[in-house]
């Protein structure tokens, strides 16, 4: 007499047909045998795949699909995103660094509001914390005077009366402005401080991304490591990096804002070709804006000797002023890219 099998040997029956099957199962095996399948099924053939299918469903081919469109909703969705936070509140929130700033002529304690219309000011021995929204911060520095004049959505401007900020920003391009008793100063997203007393005469220095300056119809755009001299009257600096020697910068200056015969500008001219380095070809390609004639020649003539252009950018192009030589000519410097929010939003965080 045989003994009776577990269950775990009749179960074995279910999976590979050994050991002797539970009665339910023999039922209904003999229910359906009628169904059975006796002549086995033909084989299918095996289609290759074409390049194009192996491509297609390529591991690579699948995560650059889901990369291009992430960046395609990245695109649709930022500018509505960056709108919101640029978005301003009632007002600018202030916190005291250091000694008695004030808003309004009333000495803050430790946090105020700035309002527009409002002034907030520091004395020699204060300083004082602003948060511009939700785009970023400004430190106010000892000495200064400024005045909130407008906030609403997309555009947050103040004017700078004297002294001197230092603003970390980013948004849009063009959505903080700063007023000065000079140029005014429009942020492309970046960090930058900028000085000035009370008859325009200042400096800009930005330390990262792009700050661009107006004055009437002139404009002139400043990357980081670069600055720009504020002056009283209707001209702008030209943009020099903080690598550029005392007596570039001293020349420099004189060309933008010293009047000058022409014996004496050629002079100058020559002190500055001379003091020219590698580097300083940026402010020599910017004064080639609104240079002409000889001056316009010896410029070209230097700053390719510093600076040979690519193959392909003659002296005729540069001297002619062609827009993409010179572009090509430019992109050779190796400039800084304008910041963009979602590779450098940690720069607005506190530090």
């Amino acid at each position: 007499m045989s003994s009776p099998e577990t269950p775990e040997q009749t179960n074995e029956y279910l999976w590979s047909g050994s050991g002797r099957p539970d009665p339910e199962v023999a039922h209904l095996e003999r229910l359906l045998s009628v169904y059975r399948q006796d002549v086995p099924l033909p084989l299918l053939p095996v289609l290759e795949r074409g390049w194009w299918e192996t491509l297609l469903w390529s591991r690579a081919i699948r995560a650059t699909a889901f990369a291009a469109a992430a960046a395609v909703l990245l695109v649709m969705v930022a500018p509505w995103a960056m709108r919101r936070i640029a978005l301003p509140g009632e007002a600018w929130q202030a916190r005291k660094i250091s000694g008695a700033p004030s808003i309004n002529g009333r000495t803050m304690q430790d946090e105020g509001a700035l309002r527009a219309g409002g002034i907030l000011e520091t004395d020699g021995a204060s300083q004082a914390e602003i948060r511009i929204g939700l785009i970023g911060r400004m430190t106010v520095l000892p000495g200064s005077r400024l005045r909130l004049t407008e906030t609403r959505p997309g555009r947050y401007r103040m004017a700078l009366d004297h002294g001197k900020i230092f603003a970390r920003t980013l948004a849009p391009p063009f959505t903080f402005v700063v007023d000065t008793p000079g140029p005014t100063a429009y942020d492309v997203g970046c960090a930058f401080a900028l000085e000035t007393d009370e008859s325009g005469s200042g400096v800009l220095s930005v330390t990262s991304g792009w700050v661009q300056l107006e004055l009437g119809y002139h404009e002139v755009l400043i990357p980081g490591g670069a600055a720009s001299l504020l002056r009283p009257g209707g001209n702008l600096g030209t943009p020099f990096f903080a690598s550029a020697s005392a007596p570039f910068r001293a020349a420099l200056e004189r060309l933008d804002f010293a009047p000058q015969d022409t014996a004496e500008r050629a002079a100058t001219l020559r002190e500055l070709l001379d003091a020219a380095r590698p580097g300083d070809v940026f402010s020599l390609q910017e004064l080639l804006r609104t240079a002409t004639g000889e001056e316009r020649r010896r410029i070209v003539d230097r700053g390719m000797e510093l600076l040979p252009p690519a193959p392909g950018i003659t002296r005729a192009d540069l001297l002619r002023g062609d827009d993409a030589m010179m572009d090509q000519w430019r992109h050779q410097l190796g400039l800084p890219q304008v910041k963009r929010w979602w590779i450098h939003w940690r720069d607005i965080l506190p530090e």
